[in-house]
């Protein structure tokens, strides 16, 4: 009986010790399938935007020194012709977008203001372009006492532009006009009977073409850079692009075409850290940093991946060729702080009067 009771403990001791093994070497297995699991995960989702740019981690964060903490985010790369930074051009055409129109003129009429007129109910604008346009107009009027400016512009549809092109060769090609983007607008001066003056942006209208970056507009078509726009000088044509945005460009002379290619020199670096992008104010004293995604178009999913804020306000625009813009408020700037990453800060000069017509 000893000899049968002795051999019974050693049974279970030595049962015991393989289950201990057994738990043991299943822990090992799970840690083992884990970490598998976490790299192929990183691979997959570590996406590259440049040759040296990578705009996410396998954990989906990257904080900066600042302690910034970015996440990614995706893009689908269809959107990338929308947004108010999209360029259209001879060399860009338009991917169409037609949702988020309104009627400029039902905007005034609803706001109840008699400071400017609209030639009809079928000008439209973009939705985020509405209420600054409106503003400015109101200002300017309160300014100087006029109620004579009449928008006459705006969103075109590739019908319009073809019947417009048609009769004027003059004229961008159907597909390539900023009127398609729905940010552009056509301003006139017209008498108590209607009659059409012209904007030449000279006398009390001056007051239009230096203050409109405070709206987020700017001069389409500036002087001097019809090499670069396609199109001569046209002090009517008004462009929303945002504060920040048409801030910068008035300060260092930029027309669109220079400020969006301007920007794909300052992408995304991978870590969050700020001093590698562009960060400006805007006319408010708001401050900004802005950089540049590359549209990742050998994904099959359709998708790029970008790394933006967890924390702060943001915004992003397509430029209607091969990237993204994206644009992070960092609050109000402090008023004593020199910022070194501004190019200029000072505000561009008055253009130089020139008369010019709408196309027809």
């Amino acid at each position: 009986m000893g000899i049968t009771k002795q051999k019974g403990q050693r049974e279970r001791r030595i049962k015991r010790i393989v289950d201990v093994l057994l738990a043991v070497l299943l822990a090992v297995a799970v840690i083992l399938a884990i970490n598998t699991v976490k790299k192929d995960f990183n691979d997959i989702t570590q996406e590259k935007v440049s040759e040296d740019t990578v705009i996410s981690s396998g954990t989906d964060e990257i904080v900066s020194d600042d302690h910034a903490l970015y996440v990614s985010e995706l893009f689908d790369n269809e959107v990338i012709n929308q947004g108010s930074l999209i360029l259209v051009n001879k060399d860009n055409k338009y991917g169409w977008y037609e949702e988020d129109l309104v009627s400029v003129l039902e905007y005034k009429n609803n706001d109840g203001t008699e400071a400017y007129h609209v030639i009809d109910g079928d000008v439209k604008v973009r939705n985020e372009a509405a209420e600054p346009l409106n503003q400015m107009l109101k200002d300017f009027s309160e300014a100087t006492g006029k109620t004579d400016i009449r928008v006459d512009g705006g969103y075109r549809s590739v019908k319009q532009q073809e019947q417009i092109y048609a009769s004027n060769s003059n004229a961008s090609e159907p597909g390539t006009s900023d009127y398609h983007t729905g940010y552009s607008v056509d301003l006139n001066v017209v008498t108590d009977d209607g009659t059409s003056k012209g904007f030449d942006g000279s006398g009390d209208y001056e007051w239009l073409t230096t203050n409109c970056y405070k709206y987020g507009f700017i001069i389409r078509c500036p002087e001097g850079k019809s090499e670069l726009t396609g199109q001569d000088y046209r002090p009517f044509q008004f462009r929303y692009v945002g504060k920040v945005h048409a801030a910068y460009m008035a300060q260092n002379g930029l027309c669109l075409e220079e400020y969006v290619d301007k920007l794909k020199s300052y992408p995304y670096d991978g870590s969050g850290q700020r001093g590698s992008h562009l960060e400006t104010i805007d006319a408010d004293g708001n401050d900004y940093e802005i950089y540049y995604v590359a549209a990742d178009t050998e994904n099959e999913s359709g998708f790029t991946s970008a790394a933006v804020p967890s924390t702060a306000a943001y915004s992003i625009s397509g430029n209607n060729s091969d990237g993204f813009i994206v644009t992070i408020s960092l609050g109000t700037a402090p008023s004593s702080e020199n910022d070194d990453s501004q190019e200029s800060t000072q505000e561009a000069q008055p253009e130089e009067d020139s008369e010019a017509e709408p196309e027809e």
